[in-house]
């Protein structure tokens, strides 16, 4: 059997991708850290067909990929970044239009026998909330109600009917920020009251959810069929009662479970999705309900991992070398801690950020920059 070999897709600021190289390092396992923002700027990327035969290349800092056998492919965080200081503003989207439609051919082309985490295919799919939010249903879960609209009718109607207040949340989660300013959008309580002018709530379609009174909450991290549990005391903190990422200083989790059924509606959602790997918010109500939120297929664990001590960073290595979407974690002897890792993660990370092109995914919150970056 060929030894495998493990292909990670990031960016130098992802802590995660960082803490996983190291860890694969660590158990002796060839991997390969790709920080995908180096192209078109630092990285050449070709696809050549000729004489019958297809020849993929990547030559980029510290990089050569000309072979299309790895193993397993994390699907982390991959991105472009065409130089603005080089192109002309007019140019600058036809550029980045460019690059990412030849990304998206490049990447399935460099593993076709690879185990994708997850696959560009089934990421996307995931990472589209009313696609997901259908497919929960259709697995039987319980979901808030929830309007994904522009139409302002719609929009009043709907909050009247939720009693004159719900939860408001945006489809994306790309920050806006002027000269000296940044904002990131959390989840907020909307009144009519509050809403804009139509003219403008129409250009925006966002969500409106109703609201679920809360005993607490869970973070559920699946990796194939291992499941870890954290419970989240939201409720019991100052600025998190109603999205618990804005009150990670102040944040209790502790280790937790969830039922037999909660857990195989969870596999049954990821199968559908076509994801072997995704991070599952739910409410739990005070009346013992679970409610789901969301999965996100590309979900932060390094701070669950903080919070509670449950072995994420060890479970994740192991599944990215097991390739096997029915994966059980089996600690060893001597599992790996992130904590343990932690002084070496910040020199590799700055090592990192000094050889590649910078360049932070939208939903990035720099106060957070480490592993306590939920999402």
């Amino acid at each position: 059997m060929t030894a495998p070999h493990i292909l990670l897709l990031s960016h130098p600021i992802d802590i995660h991708a960082v803490a996983v190289a190291e860890g694969l390092r660590r158990k002796g396992v060839p991997h390969t850290l790709w920080h995908t923002a180096d192209y078109p700027s630092r990285s050449g990327e070709s696809i050549l067909f000729c004489n019958g035969q297809l020849a993929v290349n990547v030559d980029g800092p510290e990089l050569v990929i000309g072979h299309r056998e790895f193993s397993t492919i994390w699907y982390r965080r991959p991105m472009t970044q065409p130089d603005k200081d080089i192109l002309h503003p007019a140019d600058r989207l036809f550029a980045r239009q460019n690059c990412e439609a030849f990304r998206r051919s490049l990447l399935p082309l460099l593993g076709p026998k690879a185990f994708w985490v997850n696959s560009p295919l089934s990421s996307d799919l995931a990472s589209q909330k009313i696609l997901q939010h259908e497919a929960a249903l259709a697995c039987g879960f319980e979901m808030p109600d929830t309007l994904y609209s522009n139409d302002p009718d719609k929009i009043r109607r709907f909050i009247a009917q939720e009693g004159g207040r719900v939860i408001f949340k945006i489809l994306t989660g790309a920050p806006w920020r002027d000269g000296r300013t940044r904002w990131v959008s959390y989840s907020a309580p909307l009144s009519e009251a509050q809403l804009v002018d139509d003219d403008l709530l129409r250009q925006t379609p966002s969500i409106y959810q109703a609201i679920v009174s809360k005993a607490y909450e869970l973070r559920v991290t699946v990796m194939g069929r291992q499941v870890f549990t954290a419970k989240v005391l939201s409720q019991e903190t100052t600025e998190g009662k109603l999205d618990w990422r804005k009150a990670y200083r102040e944040l209790t989790m502790s280790p937790g479970e969830i039922p037999k059924e909660i857990r195989e509606r969870c596999f049954h959602l990821m199968d559908r999705l076509g994801i072997v790997f995704g991070c599952f918010d739910f409410i739990v109500t005070p009346e013992g309900n679970y409610v789901f939120l969301e999965v996100n297929e590309a979900g932060q664990f390094l701070f669950v991992e903080e919070y509670t001590g449950l072995p994420l960073l060890d479970a994740f290595c192991d599944f990215l070398v097991a390739a096997d979407p029915a994966f059980e974690y089996r600690p060893g002897g001597d599992p790996l801690s992130f904590k343990d890792l932690e002084e070496r993660l910040k020199d590799l990370t700055k090592e990192a950020q000094e050889r590649h092109v910078l360049a932070a995914p939208p939903d990035y919150d720099e106060r957070l920059e480490g592993a306590a970056q939920p999402s």
